[in-house]
C-alpha cells in the first residue's frame, strides 16, 4: 500500500486544481485510512484479521470507483488508470490471502 501510494499522490498532485482539493483530496484520504488500518491489522493475530476484511473492501472500493471517476473525467490517463488498478488488484490479493 505504501509504494500504491507514493505512485499515485504525484498524479493526484497533477490534477487540475479545482478535482485535487475534492476527488483528489478524498482519494488520498482514502489511501492513507487504508495504509494505517493495514498497519494496525498487522499487529494482531492472523485469526483476528479476518473480521477486518469487509472494511478494507468497502474502503478499496470506494477509492478504486473514485480512481475511475477520475480517469473518466480525464484528470488522470488511462494508462496511469491502468497502472493504479494492476497495483490495486494486487494489493487485494495479498490482503485476501493475509486476512485468510
Amino acid at each position: 500500500m505504501y509504494d500504491f501510494i507514493v505512485f499515485a499522490f504525484p498524479m493526484i498532485t497533477g490534477m487540475p486544481k479545482n478535482h485535487r482539493f475534492v476527488l483528489g483530496q478524498q482519494i488520498e484520504s482514502q489511501m492513507l485510512e487504508i495504509l494505517d488500518l493495514l498497519t494496525e491489522v498487522n499487529k494482531l493475530d492472523i485469526k483476528d484479521r479476518g473480521k477486518y476484511f469487509v472494511k478494507f473492501s468497502g474502503l478499496f472500493d470506494s477509492m478504486r470507483v473514485k480512481i475511475r471517476l477520475s480517469k473518466d473525467l480525464v484528470l488522470i490517463t488511462v494508462k496511469q488508470y491502468l497502472n493504479l488498478m494492476e497495483k490495486h488488484n494486487e494489493i487485494i490479493a495479498l490482503i485476501y490471502g493475509w486476512l485468510h
